[in-house]
């Protein structure tokens, strides 16, 4: 099953559904989705609000930020038994982790007459309310169930103010790696404690996988060009070859099992420039490897469009438990889908507001 984080939440789409089907947190605008399977997923959304679900997303629960955090600007999850978050905050640069479904003590109020106004809105908010979500402004502001909320501090890269996106090795020993924008990529071999920036790859890294058949590799897409590191990390070779005027990879998967199978969201300018780009006929496209990426080639010819004009490819996802599902998502909303391992490719939301992020679950 592959989760499509919106502008209008989580919709869910598997091996034989034809469109996407609404999953949970509605009208939250999702950035951010990870999911290290059994049904337990933690979501980030547009407001800074970060949600965690264990009974893949029936419920779910607000989990008030560190006390004197900044704004959360990506997450991710990472290890077994316990599965921890590590929250990424900007402005101040942050990162920190919480063991997912820790419990959150209830705190005790002080008992105060209620006012019939405040009554009204007690009630006005029952009546409206969905799930167990509460709204942010109603549980950070409170220090004290911050401070309550299980999160640790980390260290965190000694450049930048954002943190782009976070990926993780598997195991103890495994490498950490987050991408700061403008400032590259920094990897961490101490969990999170401190962080070395990786030498030999362009500032700006848009996406990063792991794949966990070779431990070890990481593939960076950036603005300039495709990146391989097959030694955690510590040295970059460039794979580029056949994207020589689409430099900027704003998407990259690599498909479970079959290492070398990779797909790219390439174009010639940043994504974040792709609505207001001027030449409409000059946009983004899917680009796929079949060598562990030393020659790219344009995907053409299977119904997808050659060129996306005024639009940026946000994610590519296989699906882990149907490797010839494919899930491809522009910024505008509209998401395609590959049932033969990119063969064919047909719509299947147009309807969907802006699809953020992709996040497959076993």
């Amino acid at each position: 099953m592959i989760l499509i984080g919106t502008d209008a939440g989580i919709y869910r789409w598997f091996d034989g559904c034809g469109w996407p089907i609404f999953h949970a947190l509605q009208d939250r605008s999702i950035v951010d989705l990870a999911s290290p399977g059994g049904g337990v997923l933690v979501a980030l959304d547009r407001e800074g609000t970060v949600y965690e679900s264990v009974n893949n997303g029936q419920d779910w629960r607000t989990i008030p930020l560190a006390e004197g955090a900044g704004r959360p600007s990506a997450l991710g999850v990472w290890g077994t038994a316990p599965t921890v978050i590590v929250l990424a905050t900007a402005r101040p640069l942050g990162l920190y982790r919480r063991v997912l479904g820790a419990p959150v003590p209830r705190l005790k109020a002080e008992r105060k007459p209620a006012s019939p106004a405040l009554i009204h809105r007690a009630q006005s908010l029952a009546a409206g309310a969905t799930d167990l979500l509460v709204r942010r402004r109603n549980v950070t502001t409170d220090p004290r169930a911050a401070r309550a909320a299980g999160w640790t501090a980390l260290g965190v890269p000694k450049a930048g103010t954002e943190i782009r996106a976070l990926a993780f090795g598997q195991g103890v020993n495994a490498p950490w790696f987050a991408s700061v924008r403008g400032a590259g990529l920094w990897r961490s071999t101490d969990l999170g404690a401190n962080w070395l920036r990786c030498a030999g790859i362009p500032d700006e890294v848009y996406a990063l996988r792991l794949p966990p058949q070779r431990p070890g590799t990481v593939w960076a897409g950036t603005s300039n060009g495709c990146w391989l590191s097959t030694d955690g990390g510590q040295n970059w070779e460039e794979r580029s070859n056949g994207l020589d005027k689409e430099r900027f990879v704003a998407a990259l998967e690599v498909k479970p099992g079959t290492p070398d199978t990779l797909l790219a969201g390439v174009g010639p300018f940043a994504p974040e420039a792709a609505a207001s780009n001027s030449q409409p006929e000059v946009g983004y496209a899917l680009f796929e490897s079949k060598d562990g990426g030393k020659t790219w080639s344009h995907v053409t010819k299977k119904n997808h469009p050659e060129v996306i004009e005024r639009d940026a490819i946000a994610d590519i996802r296989y699906d882990p438990a149907a490797p010839d599902n494919i899930l491809d998502a522009l910024a505008s909303g509209e998401v395609r889908a590959s049932r033969n391992d990119g063969a064919y490719w047909g719509p299947i939301a147009r309807q969907t507001r802006a699809a953020r992020v992709l996040c497959a679950t076993v």
